[in-house]
């Protein structure tokens, strides 16, 4: 029976974290003015946590299940409220970094161990909505940070989010450390090392494949999202205000096709069509929202259309975590490597699309997307090869 409290819990556990990542864009002016950041500083700030995610994910997510997930989050939650308090208290950029070091481990950490709470907290048949709420995480963290930021910003500075952030992610934290079920490990299992961890699930090809698409997405979609406010205020003629509000919304939406990715799954829907048809989806709006000849109304909403199809995506990765990790013990594992094939993305994707953009202008933006998507479209074709080799094996190792 799907314990849905604990699955609630996790989630709002993710939303917490994604406040912290939220809650820097808007930030960087100030964090500039007062601290004397230059725009590569802000940039590193910003994409440290992709960038500590994409070196080791997988180490942290080994972590995680060696320490039970339930664990890892409050001890990844602990984190980001000691690094949010301790970068609030101080002037210097130096210390702003370490403990934005300090939030990214903790972030990373709720990241890869939510899966493996939420794996252990349902029933088989809910995998495919319970890990689809989880998908939401990220969206509705970071778009309701980067909405509340505009009130918090004037009066209380950029302290203020750090503040607010760190004292929202004490509430999952402490409902988490009230929990009754543990995790404990099963009679007679032995702790499998981080070397025999790694490379039972590197060695898998499902691994690479879901990491693989997860990167694709992730490069496509930070690139379109990371430059839509810059879009909106220098091509489209949006103020400031009006374009953080528009982009906000956009995110959210994201959310939406989260949750539309677990009702289809819950349908039966297959995964490789799950993945495949966000890919087709998503270079058909990039088409729309670098367009120059279609109206402001119509390229906006194709952001939307695109960040709703392209939640469908990491939702049915996220659900195929427990269904295809080496063990019921390595699901933060698991995770961890799949979830370094994202942070791969997101910290290339944008690099690259502003080296094209430089190079040839917008229009040249949704050729970026199309190279992207193909790639992904083409390891949803592996991945229903590989998923017909394993059902196929199945009867005979019966």
């Amino acid at each position: 029976m799907t314990r849905w409290g604990h699955v609630a819990i996790a989630v709002l556990g993710g939303i917490a974290a994604a406040l912290h990542v939220g809650k820097v864009p808007p930030a960087i002016p100030m964090l500039r003015s007062e601290l004397g950041m230059d725009l590569v500083a802000a940039g590193w700030l910003m994409g440290l946590v992709s960038a500590l995610g994409a070196v080791c994910g997988i180490l942290i997510g080994r972590f995680t299940d060696h320490l039970t997930h339930r664990r890892a989050m409050i001890l990844g939650l602990a984190l980001l409220v000691a690094g949010s308090l301790i970068g609030a208290a101080t002037h210097s950029e130096a210390v702003i970094f370490a403990s934005r070091v300090l939030e990214s481990v903790g972030l990373i950490m709720v990241s890869v161990a939510a899966p493996g709470l939420i794996a252990s907290s349902i029933d088989p048949r809910d995998t495919g909505l319970a890990f689809a709420l989880w998908g939401v995480w990220m969206p509705v963290g970071v778009s309701v940070m980067m909405m509340i930021s505009p009130f918090l910003l004037p009066s209380f500075g950029w302290q203020g989010s750090w503040v607010f952030a760190a004292m929202l992610s004490l509430v999952p934290m402490i409902a988490l450390m009230t929990m009754k079920t543990a995790q404990p490990r099963a009679a007679g299992q032995v702790s499998t090392s981080l070397p025999a961890a790694v490379r039972l699930t590197a060695s898998r090809p499902m691994s690479w494949i879901l990491s693989g698409i997860f990167a694709t997405y992730s490069a496509s979609f930070m690139a379109v999202f990371g430059f839509l406010p810059t879009l909106l205020i220098e091509d489209m003629g949006i103020g400031l205000a009006a374009a953080s509000v528009m982009t906000a919304l956009a995110v959210l939406a994201n959310g939406v096709g989260n949750v539309l990715g677990g009702v289809f799954a819950r349908w039966g829907a297959p995964r490789w069509i799950l993945i495949a048809g966000p890919c087709i989806m998503l270079t058909m709006t990039a088409f729309i929202v670098f367009g120059h000849a279609f109206p402001l109304w119509m390229r906006y909403g194709a952001s939307v259309l695109y960040a709703v199809s392209g939640g469908v995506l990491p939702a049915t990765i996220m659900g195929s975590l427990p269904v295809y990790a080496p063990r019921r013990d390595l699901v933060g594992t698991f995770s961890g490597f799949v979830m370094q094939g994202s942070n791969i993305g997101q910290v290339f994707g944008p690099m690259l699309l502003a080296s094209i953009v430089a190079a040839s202008g917008w229009q040249a933006a949704p050729y970026y997307i199309f190279s992207t998507t193909t790639l992904g479209f083409a390891l949803a074709l592996c991945l229903r090869q590989t998923e017909r080799r394993i059902a196929a094996a199945q009867p005979k190792a019966a």
